[in-house]
């Protein structure tokens, strides 16, 4: 819109400067036409004045030419042939020089008429002369000043600079409507590039549209764009704000706002202050204004979060900050997990080493009797089977740690894994005084046969463990049409409720010293919990005195 006045003030200029220049040059032309005009007319008017005067005077009495000269503005001079002033309208012809030199004085007296125009030291005004030969030899000279001639154009100079006013006025509104005229359909252009007013304009009116094909081409390209990285941070499981150098939220996304635990309302344009108070928060984006990124720490809603900020840079100036906030509360409590499984496994290994070690020296240093040897060789045997079986489960822990191929995965009937464990663990249930059956219908999941088989082993093996004499373990295999669902009963000892939480927890026992005694290693439910867990099932457990359930859902 600027450029367009600028633009219309240039044309109102440029039409009022043509305005004037003209009126101005008609001014001087036909003041110069006026002067030419008038003077042609004075000098037409001067010489039939002086034939007038010449026939009608009277030589006898030149006072005569008086009555004649009364009412016009002119000076007569009558010179004798040999120059002398006869007589003068404006002076005494006594004092008066010869004026035999006299230009038109001498083309009267040869040519019968003469002129010309000079400064007069008689008058002290440039003055025009006409002189005409009269019959009796003289020579009648009339004269009159420019001065009058000014006089007059003076006189109608007030009207002329009136009309010239006028005229300029006209001028200038009619600058100002053609200017109007000219401008209004290039400003309509914009509506309809389509419609170039004029022919000039249509290689601009052709470059502009094509400008705009490619401006909007351009920006569609950048809204898909900005909604593209706008998805991705709405669906970012991190936290991600964007704080200018004022510490105001330019972006946030709704995972940031849930980790923080602010309110749910609009957070962009707020203070970071009313959007978050925690000191790790602040800290670390005044690290990042200043300059340096920063991480941090804390524990909000019970969960641990991990932020970290560094500044935003653009053309070498900082002009924000982003912060990233990772919710690390499963990545701690692996690493507290791991920990602790590294401790449980040590301690483990330990026992049964140091027992297999104790034997073996006294029976290696000798002390041992010949009798006890047989009974010391049997209890390393046992605790060898104990550290095998450990390991072995260690080994399927970090295997399942793994992540399974597509391969891998196989359609699986869990009947028929649910009675090849049955058969399997018939003997060893027939060495706890246990009876295991089984109730199962067809039922087919894609999965890993192997493992699966490993599940329903060590859900039956803890049955039979921790069962009564006489006691019963059941498999069951229903089919739902939904899901696929493995249940193992036994009527045992029971798990106490409280114990219901952790008892898949690695090498978690309820009970250490009948843990012992029956040989277990504290890591079968934690296999049974990986193995669901990687087939996207859920386990869970119902137990009390009479015995425990416990429920695989696939």
């Amino acid at each position: 819109m600027s450029n367009q006045m600028k633009l219309r003030k240039k044309l109102l200029k440029r039409f009022s400067v043509v305005a004037t220049v003209s009126i101005l040059l008609t001014a001087v032309f036909m003041t110069a036409a006026f002067w030419f005009v008038y003077s042609e007319q004075e000098s037409s008017d001067l010489t039939m004045l002086a034939q007038t005067i010449a026939k009608t005077y009277d030589i006898d009495n030149v006072k005569t030419l008086e009555s004649v000269i009364a009412d016009e503005d002119v000076r007569i001079t009558l010179i004798a042939p040999d120059g002398n002033v006869l007589y003068d309208s404006e002076s005494d012809s006594s004092s008066l020089p010869n004026h035999n030199d006299r230009p038109e004085f001498q083309d009267a007296l040869e040519k019968g008429v003469g002129s010309s125009s000079r400064m007069s030291s008689t008058l002290n005004s440039n003055t025009y002369y006409y002189a005409i030969r009269t019959d009796d030899g003289n020579v009648l000279r009339v004269a009159k000043t420019y001065g009058s001639i000014i006089s007059v154009f003076l006189k109608i100079l007030p009207v002329i600079i009136f009309i010239v006013l006028i005229v300029f006025v006209i001028c200038i509104a009619l600058s100002r409507r053609a200017t109007k005229k000219i401008i209004e359909p290039i400003e309509n252009m914009s509506e309809n590039l389509e419609n170039t007013p004029y022919e000039e304009l249509v290689p601009l009116a052709e470059t502009i549209n094509n400008q705009q094909k490619e401006i909007r081409k351009q920006m569609r390209k950048l809204q898909l764009e900005k909604d593209k990285i706008a998805t991705l941070i709405d669906n970012m499981s991190e936290g991600f704000i964007l704080i200018d150098m004022d510490k105001n939220v330019l972006m946030s996304n709704n995972s940031a706002t849930k980790l923080i635990g602010a309110d749910n309302g609009e957070t962009v344009g707020k203070s970071l202050l009313a959007y978050s108070r925690n000191e790790t928060v602040i800290d670390c984006v005044d690290s990042a204004l200043e300059g340096e990124g920063k991480s941090g720490d804390m524990t909000i809603n019970g969960r641990v979060l991990q932020i970290i900020t560094n500044p935003v840079y653009s053309n070498n100036k900082q002009n924000g900050v982003i912060c990233i906030i990772i919710d690390v509360s499963a990545k701690k409590k692996a690493e507290k997990m791991r920990r602790e499984f590294t401790a449980n496994v040590t301690h483990e290994l330990k026992t049964p080493l140091t027992s297999i070690s104790g034997y073996a020296e006294i029976i290696a240093s000798g002390l041992a009797r010949p009798d006890d040897v047989q009974g010391f060789a049997g209890k390393i045997h046992k605790e060898s089977g104990r550290l095998l079986s450990l390991i072995g489960d260690i080994m399927k822990l970090s295997q399942l740690d793994e992540s399974l191929s597509e391969e891998e995965f196989a359609p699986v009937d869990l009947s028929g894994v649910a009675y090849e464990v049955a058969e399997d663990l018939r003997s060893n249930a027939e060495k706890h005084d246990v009876t295991i059956s089984v109730e199962a219908e067809k039922s087919v999941i894609n999965g890993n046969r192997n493992q699966l088989y490993e599940l329903i082993y060590n859900l039956c093996d803890n049955a039979i463990r921790y069962n009564r004499p006489n006691g019963k373990v059941k498999i069951k295999v229903e089919d739902t049409g939904e899901n696929s669902i493995i249940k193992v009963s036994d009527t045992g000892i029971g798990i106490p409720e409280k114990h219901h939480k952790r008892i898949f927890e690695r090498f978690y026992r309820v009970d250490k010293s009948r843990s012992k005694e029956t040989g277990g290693t504290g890591l079968g439910l934690a296999i049974v919990k990986h193995i669901t867990e990687r087939h996207g099932g859920s386990v869970t457990v119902e137990s009390n005195e009479n015995g425990t359930t416990f429920t695989v859902k696939f």
